[in-house]
């Protein structure tokens, strides 16, 4: 959906977490990719990963809170947030990303969306620390008001969701369960992600994280 640049674009991952997505978006192009997170352990995850792949010529990190970024304006030809900008809100979001995206730039970022109306009430419940999960059509109806271009959107498979995060954590919980045992705030953590796990192997036909594609 990101349509192809005259000269090697320069990218910032916003929220870039360990770094699997970052090094995708190297493999992807021939510019440069500025992976910024807060958390510096996060950051070294990410220059060990594509140190491995043999792309750390083309990365530079900035460890920074996503609320406090301060880029020249116009310094990104694409801006790439991930499963992340839930943490300034949709909007806001996009309204500060259009600080640093460059003319006929693109912005790409998933956030969470509704798929059907009336879910159960433990549900809502979940999802009340987000209260910015809207349906699809009003993610698109608050990208076009905040002056961008839609170039393409999907929603994410539940496969997404169990393959590479749900699946993975069991086993983690799995590991853990005997070692925290006895451990009050360890066994709470351990018992709150089961919980989130069983909600959504029973309800994900509810909710997802939808990608959106958008012109500057």
């Amino acid at each position: 959906m990101i349509p192809s640049f005259p000269n090697e674009p320069r990218v910032l991952d916003v929220g870039c977490g360990p770094g699997k997505q970052t090094v995708e978006l190297l493999r992807c192009g021939a510019g440069t990719v500025v992976a910024l997170d807060f958390l510096p352990e996060m950051i070294e995850r990410v220059i060990a990963e594509a140190e491995r792949e043999g792309v750390s010529d083309r990365l530079e990190t900035v460890v920074q809170d996503m609320k406090e970024m301060s880029f020249p304006a116009s310094s990104f030809d694409v801006i790439w947030s991930e499963g992340a900008i839930y943490n300034l809100g949709f909007e806001v979001g996009l309204k500060k990303f259009k600080e640093f995206i460059r003319p006929r730039g693109c912005v790409a970022v998933s956030d969470a969306v509704w798929l059907k109306p009336n879910p159960p009430s433990e549900v809502v419940d979940f999802w009340r620390e987000y209260p910015e999960i809207d349906t699809v059509a009003a993610k698109l109806d608050t990208i076009k008001r905040n002056g961008y271009t839609m170039l393409g959107h999907f929603v994410l498979p539940a496969s997404a969701w169990t393959d590479q995060y749900y699946d993975p954590m069991e086993e983690r919980i799995a590991e853990r369960t005997k070692d925290w045992r006895g451990i009050s705030e360890a066994e709470a953590i351990l018992s709150e992600a089961r919980n989130e796990i069983s909600l959504f192997r029973r309800h994900s036909d509810y909710f997802s994280y939808a990608f959106f594609v958008m012109g500057s």
